[in-house]
């Protein structure tokens, strides 16, 4: 089939503390070139972009470039089209599950012509809300080596589709668009049950800490090198304590209201602003990089995972 017009379809990656990468042929993270941007700032665009979006011509974008032979009176034309928002969209989630920051989670899609580049269309979603403390991270080294066969496993996720997997993704992605931080814990932490299939909280975190190590260091460093002093061991049970009492509607243990401060290994505040933050914040940043590692374990080694299971089912 000869190919079709060049359509582009990006979505903003604001505060982007990492460089460009590339997940597969014609899809990347990338600054836009000045063709691109200028199609950003026209007014057919403009009236679509979020407030926080509107100067960020010069920022990094996740961008898929593709053809769309078909006419656009055929039906064809459209699943096209609607093909390349959902593998945007599955390119999206693996991003944000190697590196859960910031994402503006609204799709813009121009087509490429002689004229220049037009607008077509847009798709908003809630905005991708990262953690305080996951603004503050660069992005890991090995990153653009993981993205594309994360990206892999996710389309293969939803292709199936595997709703053991399916289901932890989509809770990570509604607390990533949670503005409330109790919602997102409730959330995330459900994932993570939902991955480990638990039956109680001292299963919860027998799972985790099989999964990845119970000494494993919760957070990375930020680009100061400071670095929460957090272990899957220390806070598995609190977490899964804290989930059972929000979603039962009870009464939370004096504990998670208590301003212990987000801790260095020395036991003071990791930076003087998170000196009086609440346990429950502090759970709040936890459950949000325990799903982040666990999904990664899950999807990059799946038939591990799998031999996991057979385990656990046979201790049920």
């Amino acid at each position: 089939m000869v190919p079709g017009p060049e359509y582009l379809l990006i979505n903003h990656l604001p505060n982007w503390r990492g460089s460009a990468a590339e997940l597969m042929p014609g899809m990347s993270i990338r600054r836009l070139n000045k063709a691109e941007q200028s199609a950003l700032q026209s007014p057919e665009t403009m009236a679509h972009l979020h407030p926080a979006t509107l100067n960020a011509a010069a920022d990094y974008w996740l961008a898929y470039n593709f053809d769309n032979p078909h006419a656009v009176s055929n039906v064809r034309h459209r699943r096209r089209q609607e093909a390349a928002f959902k593998l945007i969209r599955q390119a999206l989630y693996a991003i944000e599950i190697l590196h859960p920051a910031d994402a503006a989670n609204a799709l813009l899609l121009f087509q490429s012509g002689a004229g220049g580049m037009k607008f077509q269309c847009a798709e908003h979603g809630q905005p991708f809300l990262g953690s305080e403390w996951s603004r503050r991270c660069p992005v890991a080294r090995n990153f653009a080596a993981q993205l594309p066969d994360l990206l892999k496993r996710v389309q293969e996720v939803f292709r199936l589709p595997q709703l053991r997997l399916q289901i932890p993704v989509w809770l990570f992605e509604q607390g990533l668009g949670a503005p409330d931080p109790h919602i997102r814990i409730l959330l995330w932490a459900t994932g993570l049950d939902s991955l480990t299939r638990a039956s109680g909280q001292n299963v919860f975190r027998d799972r985790l800490c099989d999964l990845l190590g119970g000494q494993t260091s919760i957070f990375p460093a930020d680009t100061e090198g400071r670095r929460p002093a957090y272990s899957v061991d220390q806070v598995a049970g609190h977490l899964y304590e804290l989930r059972n009492e929000m979603a039962h509607g009870l009464p939370f243990h004096e504990m998670f209201r208590k301003r212990r401060g987000f801790l260095d290994a020395a036991g003071e505040p990791v930076a003087p602003e998170f000196a009086r933050y609440r346990y429950d914040w502090v759970l709040q940043e936890c459950a949000l990089f325990l799903l982040s590692k666990t999904l990664c374990e899950v999807l990059l080694r799946n038939l591990e995972f799998d031999i996991h299971l057979m385990e656990w089912r046979g201790q049920d």
